[in-house]
């Protein structure tokens, strides 16, 4: 009877060469497609977080029957600091009480972030947004904002959105808008659908 040897179980130096060869070319192929999803996830969760600031300011003036403000920031965010459009950071603050009777309440910091610049994320849009009690937007002048900006809210009720923040990253491959309408609605939008196709497409 013929002995034919056995072939040793496992795998082979060439073949475990080859393997390793082949599961490097597929991660390069990979990374830049991972960086890109990276990039769009951070640009998507930046306007999230914004849109839920946003919310929060909206709420806060409700919830403490007093005129509630977000602001866009270049500065380390906190009540009071100058507020500029574009700006990379943000804050939310209620304004101080016009009530006669708490005319000692000032500025209060309801919440403060710098999400967008630890995301390399860029923000377009006016410094300043201004909810009144009723949790929509609101005229508030310089003087009152102490920040020598004003809060500017639409014209007209006609449901166009009235303040838009523009929300990228240069190597994202997805742009997003937060969108906040007249009677207080605030949504987040994808830039490269349409409102007509999807229901996250901008206006």
């Amino acid at each position: 009877m013929l002995n034919v040897p056995r072939r040793p179980a496992g795998f082979s130096l060439i073949e475990l060469m080859v393997t390793i060869t082949l599961l490097g070319v597929l991660l390069v192929l990979a990374v830049p497609s991972f960086g890109k999803w990276a990039a769009d996830a951070g640009t998507r969760g930046t306007a999230e977080q914004l849109a839920a600031a946003l919310r929060l300011a909206q709420s806060s003036a409700i919830t403490h029957n007093r005129t509630s403000m977000f602001a866009l920031t270049n500065d380390a965010p906190a009540a009071g600091v100058k507020a500029v459009a574009d700006g990379s950071n943000w804050y939310v603050s209620l304004l101080p009480s016009t009530f006669s009777s708490a005319a000692t309440v000032g500025a209060v910091l309801i919440q403060s972030a710098t999400v967008a610049r630890q995301n390399h994320v860029s923000l377009a849009g006016p410094a300043l947004v201004c909810f009144d009690a009723l949790g929509q937007q609101v005229a508030v002048g310089a003087a009152v904002t102490g920040l020598a900006a004003a809060c500017s809210p639409p014209g007209d009720d006609t449901g166009t959105p009235t303040t838009s923040y523009t929300v990228s990253r240069p190597d994202a491959t997805r742009q997003f808008r937060v969108l906040v309408y007249r009677g207080g609605r605030i949504r987040v939008c994808d830039v490269a659908k349409k409102l007509a196709d999807a229901p996250d497409g901008c206006p």
